[in-house]
């Protein structure tokens, strides 16, 4: 029996090492992002990316609402800012992250947890295991309340074959 609940613990966990940060592991990757990815994308004019996302990280609401929200400071690929909102959660902490996310609109909300939780990731599975509750309650909070509620019954919900059918007799 111990054993079968260490084997779950650990197969329900296997990826934590590939979503669970230190504030100083996630503060390296996020500057690592800024020096490099950010910074390189603007010639003409420079944009102080590296300078955002430092007030960012201490927890700077405006500058969080640039980093989330201003397109032009991310790079626009697969594996680089969608791999950097994550570790900046980390950095920023629950309590100043739950406040920045207080000024934001549903969408805003909505669309900060998409980058947060890139689909390429395994920043997902920290939703599955328990991490982001544990880790970021204020945050998982607002997490909680932009999720659908699930029906209570389902055959009320609406199937293709039925929106077919509703379609046809128009």
């Amino acid at each position: 029996m111990f054993l079968c609940t260490i084997a779950t613990a650990a197969a329900s966990d296997s990826h934590s090492s590939d979503y669970s940060f230190t504030r100083g592991s996630a503060r390296k990757l996020v500057l690592d992002y800024c020096h490099t990815d950010c910074h390189g994308l603007f010639l003409k004019p420079p944009i102080p990316c590296c300078d955002v996302f430092e007030q960012a990280m201490r927890g700077d609401v405006a500058a969080l609402r640039r980093v989330f929200t201003e397109r032009d400071l991310h790079s626009g690929d697969n594996e680089s800012w969608s791999f950097t909102a994550w570790p900046l959660l980390h950095v920023v902490g629950d309590g100043r992250f739950a406040a920045f996310l207080h000024t934001l609109t549903t969408a805003e909300q909505s669309d900060a947890f998409e980058q947060i939780f890139y689909e390429g990731s395994y920043y997902p599975e920290a939703i599955a295991s328990g991490y982001f509750q544990r880790r970021f309650p204020r945050v998982a909070a607002f997490y909680r309340k932009l999720q659908p509620r699930k029906a209570s019954n389902q055959s009320l919900q609406p199937t293709p074959s039925r929106l077919a059918f509703s379609r046809s007799d128009d």
